[in-house]
């Protein structure tokens, strides 16, 4: 009885070590596997960090599981070497070129700032195109088919049309207004004023692939020349609108019209001519805003006649209206252009504004016009074609990822481990 006895006590003792170390294999694959998911990563590329605050690591399935069975042997060697299977990882849904990691991994590397820096333009200088080397309308081109086919954005279309940003900039109006349309773009829109450039201002003095990078996410283009000057035919298209709306809004300078009319073309036709000079005024005006948005300076949306640049003589004495009249017309303007000229002393002009918007807030306006979508897939491309440019020649967002997930096998139990960037 007594062997008995004892021998059902050993077998207790046996069984309570079993459990026990059962449990201390399972207590220490839950602890280093926690471990194990800050050490894949801390290795986050440090470039993508500095440049563009973005945490992310390279990697694929099996790398990390290769990581992770290396720091599993030297963890339990000797003590649970026996009872441990390997470790099998799976970065499923991770991809730093899904667009909703991406943006939540932008979100963030900008969640302390405010959004009043998007206006405020921290950081970024004038770069004087016109002087500035590496500026000029050329450009340069992605040719390479790879790196076109391995944007994160296939190519996707869309943009903002110049009527577009006509009705956006009457609703917006200015900085104020402005800030409250940025509000909703929020980190991606901060993300392009520290990070990249346009044609007018810079962000920094690394190195950029592309000279009118904002221009990019508007257009879309592989064509840096395609992307400046369809920006600028934007533009122009909504000043034009713009200054047309506000010279008919003038009583003064729709009389001048008027009356410039009927003296160079009298009759039923002075009506067609009506138009023609005040589209022609409208649009002298416009080239002038454009000069001034392209030297960083502000120009109204909706200008007050005190805001007017241009006078009823620059107009008369233009080819737009002058190549558009009838032989008769244009004989009476040469008669009368120094009388009708003299109108334009009824109207002061001014050149510089305290007020309104520059180049880059034009732009911040049909960038947050955009499609949330395309808009977020062309900053994308932007940071895959820069890191390829600057780093890695072979730099691929679907190659970087944001979290980890694996399992441990231990004593026939699965353990899975899931961290990602916080």
């Amino acid at each position: 009885m007594l062997a008995i006895i004892f021998t059902g006590f050993a077998m207790c003792i046996a069984g309570a070590i079993g459990v026990s170390r059962r449990l201390v294999v399972s207590s220490e694959c839950e602890t280093f596997g926690r471990l194990w998911s800050k050490a894949i990563l801390s290795e986050y590329d440090v470039h993508l960090l500095d440049d563009y605050s973005i945490m992310a690591y390279f990697g694929n399935d099996e790398e990390v599981t290769a990581k992770l069975d290396a720091y599993l042997k030297y963890s339990t060697q000797g003590r649970m070497g026996a009872y441990v299977k390997g470790a099998n990882a799976d970065l499923t849904g991770y991809e730093l070129g899904d667009a909703a990691n991406f943006r939540h991994a932008l979100k963030l590397g900008f969640a302390g700032n405010a959004a009043s820096e998007i206006i405020n333009g921290t950081g970024r200088t004038y770069r004087n195109p016109d002087k500035e080397e590496g500026t000029d309308e050329e450009g340069r081109v992605i040719c390479n088919p790879v790196v076109i086919d391995t944007l994160p954005s296939h190519g996707t279309g869309g943009s903002v049309s110049g009527e577009e940003l006509t009705e956006k900039a009457k609703s917006v109006g200015d900085e104020e207004g402005l800030l409250g349309m940025m509000s909703g773009a929020g980190s991606e829109v901060l993300l392009l004023e520290k990070c990249f450039n346009n044609h007018v201002t810079k962000s920094d003095d690394k190195n950029h692939l592309l000279v009118n990078e904002w221009e990019y996410v508007i257009k879309g283009s592989t064509d840096d020349e395609e992307n400046y000057r369809a920006i600028r035919k934007r533009l122009f298209v909504a000043r034009n609108a713009l200054n047309l709306a506000a010279l008919y809004k003038d009583p003064a300078k729709a009389e001048m019209v008027v009356t410039v009319a009927e003296a160079i073309t009298p009759g039923p036709l002075g009506a067609a001519t009506q138009l023609l000079i005040a589209e022609a005024w409208a649009a002298l005006e416009t080239e002038e805003d454009l000069k001034d948005l392209y030297n960083d300076r502000r120009v109204p949306v909706l200008k007050t006649p005190e805001q007017w640049k241009t006078d009823i003589s620059s107009v008369l004495g233009s080819d737009r209206v002058r190549d558009k009249l009838d032989d008769e017309s244009r004989e009476l303007l040469e008669e009368k252009q120094d009388e009708l000229s003299g109108l334009s002393g009824t109207i002061n002009t001014v050149t510089q504004f305290k007020y309104g918007l520059n180049y880059d807030e034009y732009l911040m306006i049909m960038i947050a016009a955009l499609n949330d979508n395309i808009r977020l897939l062309r900053i994308m491309d932007l940071i895959q074609i820069n890191m390829k440019y600057r780093y890695y020649a072979d730099f691929n967002m679907l190659e970087y990822y944001t979290g980890v997930r694996f399992t441990i096998e231990a004593n026939g139990k699965s353990h899975e481990f899931e961290d990602s960037y916080k």
